[in-house]
């Protein structure tokens, strides 16, 4: 701010717990370069509230660029934003927002709206108001996973006195702060040589006066303690994402910039748009682009016919149920139920390394697979971190290999990684639409439908050579599956996939067939203890030993990309585990919440059931905790979303047939 011409560091200092320490310490684990701090201003005054909080933080800003990139256009450069929820920066007194010259104003806002504004600001220091903002709403998953990832301090100020509630840090200051900012406030960066003389003789006074309290803040012991004053009623688990669910866009100023009047009807919230009617312009495809610039599976506008409702996933319009994700769950369980896959990410490795190059990218031995054989695995980064997982085929030709992930990104790193190999890397995602087909019927219906081996196909097995099923011909068949019953997977040519869907759907009608989305993929892979990328594991974070995917990382084999960290880790020992919890009573923790033991952190709740799992008749989660926590029948706390810890207990992982007997059967 302007009065950093006059001040430093040294000119405040922070009380926790009757201790004092440097201005840096005012946030856990002190002051970082890196740091963005973001203030929630709720209330036309609220800035008067947290103005020291300010003027203290971005002090520490300034020490910082003022040794890296000298005073000049200091303010272009200051991480620090003040967010307007419901407000503009004419609600406020110019000599509180001025400062900071980066005022976002959220109209019309959404706690969806609120925290996207800060996830893409990248604020990892935040200020909230103790009284909570102006807003309530559902959450999306990845967009408060986002935050939690993101963000490492929340404190809350008091936007009338001052002093927030129950506050275990102040922030002492010279008196002379508030008139020398005051006064200094009309300058601006490359003030006349007087004037800098002037602020220099005002900085030399403050060594003379004593110090005082100028504002107190309540530190939140985690970001997840947050989401009431951040106004989140619900945080929807994956599949629950409505299309229409759009954040209000933000609007960023300069202060001395007076804002235009709002047009409501410019930027509508959450505009109502049928879930199942569509549209298509003339010369619009079946599948690939839509005209709301996500992409559609070749069975798009067969399952929009049947009622579908989508959800926006990693840019693809995802079916997420047909109107009862419970019921399409038990159909699963107990009869056959059908999936649309399609927006997993497929790649052919193509050339002579062909092999070589899948066994290099994964953890898994993919080089000892056989011809018309599969494998899951991991692959990581150079330090032993998770960047994906996914599942790679060998074919009849050792030329071609077909590899299955999620993320476009995955084809990047790939290439990268195959470096100096025979190779070359060809996304084939839109060529190759695939549905599941999975549950305890699957392999009676799916066996009336073609002349292939369906009974001799053994699990992670496929068959390599084209076959015709329902009478669409090029389709290829795995013994694979998401949801922890017998089951396959099915890839087609896309001018087939509506005819292939629907002649599944009539010939298991007499068998209890049903359609079902990501809502019921979430509650069947929880109980089957598959985990989600974004949910479970997060790229370039995640240890594939804490996903418990011991099995799947051949350290004793060929070298392959990030081996030489993940020896390391084993042979330090695995710090963490997955496995199930299983919590009491009938609330649904929310996801990424904290494991406690005796008021320890000791993990994250990182997929937990919506209520009762539907199998299982209990309140599950998935889990990861300290290794020497994960011993059957350990007792923890989980976090609860209004603050409570509710009791709950280490159960077999997966807690849904944890042999894996359905699946091989």
């Amino acid at each position: 701010m302007h009065s950093s011409y006059a001040l430093s560091s040294q000119d405040f200092a922070v009380e926790r717990d009757g201790s004092t320490a440097p201005l840096s310490d005012l946030w856990p684990g002190g002051f970082s370069p890196d740091d963005r701090l973001g203030v929630l201003l709720a209330n036309p005054m609220d800035a008067c509230g947290c103005s020291n909080l300010i003027c203290g933080t971005i002090t520490l800003f300034y020490d910082h660029l003022r040794a890296t990139r000298g005073t000049g256009n200091f303010f272009r450069y200051a991480d620090t934003y003040l967010f307007g929820v419901g407000c503009e920066p004419g609600d406020f007194n110019q000599l509180d927002v001025w400062p900071l010259h980066k005022f976002v104003s959220i109209l019309q806002p959404s706690a969806e709206a609120v925290i996207e504004a800060v996830n893409d600001r990248r604020i990892t220091l935040l200020a909230i108001p103790e009284t909570g903002v102006r807003c309530r709403g559902e959450l999306v998953l990845s967009t408060w996973n986002a935050m939690l990832d993101q963000v490492r301090c929340v404190v809350t100020y008091s936007p009338r006195s001052g002093r927030a509630r129950n506050h275990d840090v102040e922030l002492v200051g010279n008196r002379v702060v508030e008139s020398y900012v005051e006064q200094a406030i009309f300058s601006t960066p490359g003030v006349d040589a007087g004037t800098q003389a002037r602020l220099r003789r005002l900085r030399r006074t403050l060594d003379r006066e004593p110090m005082r309290c100028v504002e107190a803040y309540r530190t939140l012991r985690a970001p997840t303690q947050a989401r009431a004053l951040l106004g989140v009623s619900q945080v929807l688990p994956p599949g629950h994402q409505e299309l229409t669910r759009r954040a209000t866009p933000t609007v960023i100023v300069p202060v001395e910039v007076a804002l235009p009047p709002v047009d409501a009807a410019s930027a509508p919230f959450e505009p109502a748009v049928s879930a199942v009617t569509v549209v298509e312009p003339a010369g619009l495809p079946p599948y690939g682009p839509s005209t709301d610039a996500l992409l559609r599976t070749a069975f798009d506008g067969i399952q929009r016919r049947q009622g579908g409702s989508f959800a926006e996933w990693e840019g693809w319009d995802w079916i997420s149920d047909f109107g009862d994700p419970v019921a399409e769950h038990h159909a699963v369980r107990e009869a056959v139920g059908i999936w649309d896959e399609s927006p997993l990410r497929k790649w052919t490795f193509e050339g002579a390394d062909a092999l070589r190059g899948a066994d290099r990218c994964f953890t898994s031995d993919m080089a000892s697979l056989e011809v018309g054989q599969c494998r899951y695995g991991p692959f990581c980064d150079e330090r032993g971190r998770m960047l994906g997982d996914g599942v790679v085929f060998r074919g009849n030709d050792d030329g071609r290999v077909l590899v299955v992930t999620a993320l476009e990104s995955d084809g990047d790193h790939f290439r990268q990684v195959l470096g100096g190999l025979d190779v070359e890397v060809v996304e084939r995602t839109l060529e190759l639409p695939h549905l599941q087909l999975q549950g305890p019927r699957s392999r009676d219906l799916l066996a009336a439908l073609t002349g292939a081996d369906i009974a001799g196909l053994r699990y992670f097995r496929f068959v390599p050579d084209p076959v015709e099923v329902a009478g669409v011909a090029g389709c290829t068949i795995a013994r694979t599956g998401y949801s922890g019953e017998l089951g396959y997977e099915i890839y087609c040519p896309p001018e087939g996939a509506e005819a292939l869907w629907q002649a599944l759907l009539d010939q298991g009608a007499a068998v209890g067939i049903r359609p079902y989305g990501l809502a019921a993929v979430e509650s069947l892979r929880i109980e089957a203890g598959l985990i989600f990328l974004g949910y479970d594991y997060f790229p370039g974070l995640t240890s594939p030993f804490h996903m418990n995917l011991d099995r799947m990382i051949k350290l004793d084999g060929q070298d392959f990309h990030g081996r030489a960290a993940l020896l390391a880790e084993h042979d330090a020992g695995i710090t963490h585990r997955m496995v199930t919890l299983g919590v009491a009573g009938e609330e649904a923790p929310d996801y990424n919440t904290p494991v406690l033991q005796h008021g320890r952190d000791v993990g994250r709740l990182l997929s937990p059931s919506a209520g009762r799992s539907p199998t299982v008749d209990r309140v599950i989660g998935m889990a990861c905790i300290e290794a020497e926590l994960a011993e059957l029948g350990t007792q923890v706390q989980v976090a609860l979303p209004d603050g409570r810890a509710a009791p709950a207990a280490v159960e077999q992982f997966p807690i849904y047939d944890p042999e894996k007997r359905r699946p091989r059967g």
